[in-house]
């Protein structure tokens, strides 16, 4: 990996790790309503699957290890808490939104990929963690994150613009 990339997926992380430290909003239950998703969804994007998947992972990596960059928090609590299935999903969803837009740059496919790895992957794994930890059935799990759809549908739109805006400036190619 060159230097180039390194600084790209540094750049990522701090850019995560800088719009996830905003207010969050908490409207229902144990998830509150953040734009982690809109940063990591646009990261991703930009960076390609690897580079935008490493820059999520290094990005969580300084959350456990205690920078208060998960809405204020870090340390491993949110790691065993009602948010780990997404915060599992959230490397995994960037390295997949990545792949996307590696081989699109046109809005409809890269809002599709975004739907489904950034919105459809993590509310899935998210739906499994919150069963773990609060003992609740998928369905009711599930349900925790309907007041998210819009909103992170929202964010999806957003990402989507800025990564296709972005995307054919030759800075963010790999080779």
């Amino acid at each position: 990996m060159k230097t180039r990339d390194l600084t790209f997926i540094a750049l990522g992380a701090a850019i995560i790790a800088a719009v996830s430290s905003l207010p969050q909003i908490q409207l229902v239950g144990a998830v509150p309503i953040t734009l982690q998703m809109l940063a990591i969804m646009t990261v991703s994007a930009i960076l390609g699957g690897k580079r935008g998947g490493l820059a999520v992972l290094i990005f969580l990596l300084l959350a456990a290890a205690g920078l208060p960059v998960l809405g204020g928090k870090g340390g491993l609590a949110p790691f065993v808490g009602p948010t780990v299935g997404y915060l599992i999903a959230f490397p995994i969803a960037g390295f997949f939104i990545g792949l996307v837009a590696e081989k699109t740059r046109r809005f409809v496919p890269l809002f599709i990929g975004m739907i489904v790895f950034g919105l459809g992957l993590v509310y899935l794994l998210g739906t499994f963690g919150l069963m773990a930890v609060l003992d609740l059935s998928f369905k009711d799990a599930f349900a925790i994150n309907y007041p998210f759809v819009l909103w992170d549908t929202i964010k999806a739109v957003i990402a989507t613009t800025i990564a296709v805006r972005l995307l054919p400036l030759r800075l963010f190619r790999t080779a």
